[in-house]
């Protein structure tokens, strides 16, 4: 991402409810965009359900921010940053009525301007992995509806 022609450096990571990463995190990023997040408030813009955030380092504005279940998003420079959190107990009903939520605000916005990490728990081919499991098919429709396209390399 730009700003003023100086790039940002943005990372995605689940913090697993633990602060000692995130401290160490901060130093070097400009935005991280995360799952789990510890209990102390730390300057996480949240989701509704307090299982994603977006972080931004002092200096960075976002322009507007957006809570719902299981995402959070904030426009910064131009670019909808989206972090994105399910766990994986849920039935796949629950993640279809998400990713509908999901979708809804998605498709509202340019999709080649959408930036989504998240820890979905989903598998698919089409994404780099061996398999495709249920929530995977869920998430391939969702990836056709909203026209984003996964720049995953690959996984388990």
């Amino acid at each position: 991402m730009a700003s003023s022609g100086k790039s940002m450096r943005c990372l995605q990571m689940n913090l697993d409810r633990g602060c000692l990463a995130m401290d160490r995190i901060k130093r070097g990023v400009d935005v991280v965009l995360g799952q789990e997040p510890c209990k102390v408030d730390g300057g996480f813009i949240r989701d509704r359900s307090d299982d994603t955030f977006i972080w931004l380092a002092p200096g960075v504005a976002a322009r507007s921010i957006f809570r719902d279940r299981g995402f959070v998003a904030s426009e910064l420079n131009g670019i909808t940053l989206v972090s994105v959190y399910f766990f994986p107990n849920e039935s796949t009903a629950e993640l279809k009525v998400c990713l509908g939520r999901l979708e809804g605000y998605v498709s509202r916005r340019d999709s080649r301007r959408v930036l989504l990490p998240g820890n979905l728990k989903a598998k698919s081919r089409r994404f780099g992995s061996a398999v495709t499991n249920t929530y995977g098919r869920v998430l391939e429709k969702f990836l056709d509806a909203t026209e984003l396209v996964p720049i995953n390399t690959g996984g388990k």
